[in-house]
């Protein structure tokens, strides 16, 4: 079994966990693919947790991207600068659930923000897409407020 960059084989059980829940692959999405899909979350958290955003602009689907730039911040340093400007606060991710279509992955999330590590995370939904042939970051919603990646 391979292991999560930072989490062990127990974390691998714990995925293996929660991929179980979701039941059957979606067609055309296999274990890999899924894993693929994951890496991508990951990297975006990784962004989140930094607070430094630049990287993740290639992660963004063209969507996403195209939303920013009506915003007038369609490049990579527009997005890290606005992005940089909110930071999480989060200390960590747990994924709890995911739900699968062909095209799409939505992983439910439990963010631990640092002052609250003893309580209750904080539920965000991160969906990913598949965009010519890569999985890219497509939305994002925190409790009940969908926002823009």
């Amino acid at each position: 079994m391979r292991a999560w960059p930072g989490r062990g084989v127990a974390g691998c059980a714990g995925v293996a966990l929660v991929l179980g829940l979701a039941g059957a692959p979606a067609r055309g999405q296999d274990s890999a693919e899924l894993a693929r899909a994951r890496q991508v979350l990951e990297a975006y958290q990784a962004c989140e947790l930094a607070g430094r955003f630049a990287p993740c602009w290639a992660l963004l689907s063209e969507r996403v991207q195209r939303q920013w730039a009506k915003q007038g911040r369609g490049t990579a340093d527009d997005y890290a600068f606005s992005r940089g400007g909110e930071p999480s606060g989060f200390s960590s991710f747990r994924v709890m659930q995911v739900r699968r279509s062909p095209s799409r992955v939505v992983f439910v999330v439990e963010a631990i923000r640092e002052a609250d590590r003893d309580g209750p995370g904080i539920r965000v939904e991160y969906a990913v897409r598949r965009e010519r042939g890569q999985w890219k970051i497509d939305g994002l919603r925190r409790g009940q407020s969908e926002t823009t990646p």
